[in-house]
């Protein structure tokens, strides 16, 4: 019996560690910080526009972030209504001095990501904060903040 218990804990690690793949450096520009934050907001974009893995991303997402992306189901879906945005390409730069704590709260912290991209061959800037929590040890994306609700 135990050991179908130890094989099941070793078949489990594989899988999730399957997950922690590293980020892609040529999606985003030098100088980002190399935060636990960081690799979470990374970790998420890369997942939707790079690798194209809804599930890949949840796991870089919070509780809520995760519900949004059931909801949406689709990469369009997601990338439409919880990102507000698509790309072919893109290229991420995270503003270090932006990740600042959110709304005076500890566990939360907002950062600005600046996307540079293409989508039907125009360039396309823009930027969004994004809200991560800090769920069970790990930093989570939690929300996409309408621009033009920033606080």
């Amino acid at each position: 019996m135990h050991i179908k218990a130890g094989m099941f804990l070793c078949l489990l690690s594989i899988i999730l560690l399957g997950g922690c793949k590293e980020v892609d450096r040529d999606f985003f520009s030098d100088g980002d910080a190399d935060t636990e934050e960081t690799q979470a907001v990374k970790g998420f974009y890369q997942s939707i526009y790079r690798d194209d893995d809804l599930n890949k991303a949840k796991y870089f997402a919070s509780e809520r972030m995760d519900g949004l992306i059931d909801h949406y189901a689709t990469l369009n879906g997601v990338e439409r209504y919880v990102l507000g945005r698509y790309y072919e390409q893109v290229k991420l730069t995270i503003e270090a001095e932006s990740i600042v704590p959110y709304l005076n709260k500890k566990e939360e912290r907002r950062a600005t990501v600046i996307f540079d991209g293409q989508y039907n061959g125009e360039n396309v800037k823009d930027s969004r904060d994004v809200v991560l929590v800090k769920e069970k040890g790990q930093w989570r994306v939690d929300q996409i903040l309408d621009p033009r609700y920033r606080p």
